[in-house]
């Protein structure tokens, strides 16, 4: 029991979990966006992409749910039937931290699934739920219940080529779980030996799950993007400036959080690391091996920060995405973790005060909630515009097909999140810097099936050959050209105010 906090059930856990993780989720589902690779997806272009990425069971687990060869869309359900799973997973790790848990116990679990940068994975209708059950495997990993050393360390290591086979980047989740488990053995005073035979158990498990994911799913990839990083001359300062960026985005959050309630939480996780790092000294074990944790206790931090970008920091993908940031949800729960000791040991009904942090995390999601429904809003107005002159201009409706022309960095221009985007800046960077204004996909919603994806080099080429007359249509957004029996939507780069209210007289 946590002090004064009455002793739950795994069933009420459960219903906790279940309960909070549905309302954490229900913006997007509400939202209902097709997000980034969803258009393309959703009309059952590339049907191999995920294997070709080394992904094979989220290919698989399409096909069990949709009862059919190809990956049909039917959001929300997978993501649905994984929150479930996810709560269940979570009610292991409850138990597995806390013997005894009771309500902020359970709140230090929750960011597993309210890390904000996770919003970026669950708004993706097709990857998100295999992103989900990604976490979930590695809870399962950490937290097997096998007695059998060897049957454990095989077992954790099948779950963690599985989490490989869904989303390659979750890996970062499970060793920042690994440090987790580190610091709870120096909280419950472990002895010495144990705790880095512990660890050294968890690198066995990794190694071994890499070496399983390779020698299976692996033997299939063939997309670059996850190739190693080339050792150039240029090596080190592009790592450095990945690890820079993804820092910066640390930063960004400590800035849509407030800063008031970020240092509150920063320096309570700093007294409580100092707590708990006292402990040490009263380990049982040999001296030198007390030291050796103690290093590793302060060297725990910077792998915690190095599982922010994780791999991506030595992989040729030169974008860092929020969806990559996995890693976030070990450090905010440590971050919960640390507060929860320090509270308790200060005044157990202070450990209440973690509902602060919380509800930040579930005002963001429905702030985030609200973003992409603008989105999808814009996006829907940018296509009728374009699709109303398409069907109702004569010298438009022959052209047999269109190439469609994104702007470059038009994809986070929304008046209406304006105000959102400002204050929160984090939902900005969530949107992604890959989305677009428009889709060439969206069209066959508006029964257009002639709208394809072009390429801005081909159309400037032709241009300078004078191959291309003045456009038919030239307005605010986009102009259209046609030449012979093909067309080009070239958008233009959104260049007016995104914030609405400078176009109203200031009030006296």
């Amino acid at each position: 029991m946590q002090g004064n906090e009455r002793a739950l059930s795994p069933k009420e856990v459960m219903v906790f979990f279940i309960v909070l993780s549905l309302v954490y989720v229900y913006p997007i589902v509400r939202a209902d966006y097709a997000y980034v690779d969803d258009n393309w997806r959703a009309l059952l272009q590339s049907q191999d992409a995920w294997r070709n990425q080394g992904r094979i069971l989220l290919e698989w687990l399409y096909r069990l749910l949709t009862f059919s060869e190809v990956a049909i869309n039917i959001f929300p359900l997978p993501l649905l039937i994984c929150i479930a799973i996810l709560a269940q997973a979570m009610v292991r790790l409850t138990f597995w931290l806390f013997p005894c848990p009771g309500i902020t116990s359970c709140l230090v679990i929750l960011p597993v699934l309210c890390n904000p940068f996770f919003l970026g994975n669950l708004t993706y209708q097709y990857d998100g739920p295999g992103m989900v059950l990604g976490v979930v495997a590695v809870i399962w990993a950490i937290t097997c219940p096998i007695a059998q050393r060897y049957v454990r360390g095989l077992v954790s290591a099948l779950l963690i080529a599985a989490t490989l086979s869904l989303y390659q980047l979750t890996i970062s989740l499970f060793i920042g779980l690994c440090v987790v488990e580190y610091v709870r053995g120096v909280k419950d005073k472990v002895p010495a030996q144990a705790v880095l035979q512990v660890l050294m158990e968890r690198c066995v498990q990794l190694v071994g799950g890499g070496l399983i994911y390779f020698l299976s799913a692996y033997q299939w990839v063939i997309d670059t993007r996850g190739n190693p990083l080339p050792f150039a001359q240029q090596w080190c300062a592009v790592v450095w400036q990945k690890f820079c960026f993804s820092m910066q985005m640390l930063g960004v959050l400590v800035a849509s959080a407030g800063n008031v309630l970020s240092i509150t939480v920063l320096l309570g996780a700093s007294a409580g690391f100092v707590l708990l790092m006292s402990n040490i000294r009263q380990m049982q074990g040999r001296t030198s091996a007390k030291l050796g944790v103690a290093l590793l206790y302060l060297f725990s931090l910077a792998v915690l920060v190095w599982s922010v970008p994780g791999m991506m920091l030595f992989l040729t993908e030169p974008n860092l995405e929020a969806r990559n940031f996995i890693g976030v949800s070990a450090i905010l729960l440590l971050l919960f973790y640390f507060n929860h000791q320090l509270l308790g040991q200060i005044w157990p009904v202070l450990r209440w005060l973690l509902l602060m942090p919380t509800l930040f995390m579930f005002a963001f999601s429905y702030a985030y909630g609200q973003v992409i429904i603008a989105k999808k809003e814009l996006e829907s107005a940018m296509a009728l515009y374009i699709a109303n002159d398409l069907v109702s201009r004569s010298e438009l409706r022959s052209v047999s097909k269109y190439y469609y022309l994104r702007a470059p960095g038009d994809g986070n221009w929304l008046p209406r999140g304006h105000g959102a985007l400002t204050h929160m800046p984090l939902l900005r960077y969530i949107l992604s810097g890959s989305n677009s204004v428009l889709h060439a996909h969206f069209f066959p919603r508006l029964g257009i099936n002639n709208v394809i994806v072009g390429e801005a080099a081909v159309f400037e080429q032709l241009a300078a050959a004078g191959g291309v007359s003045e456009p038919l249509v030239d307005n605010r957004f986009y102009s259209i050209y046609v030449t012979g029996a093909q067309g080009f939507i070239v958008m233009k780069p959104i260049q007016d105010d995104e914030n609405y209210n400078h176009n109203w007289p200031r009030v006296p």
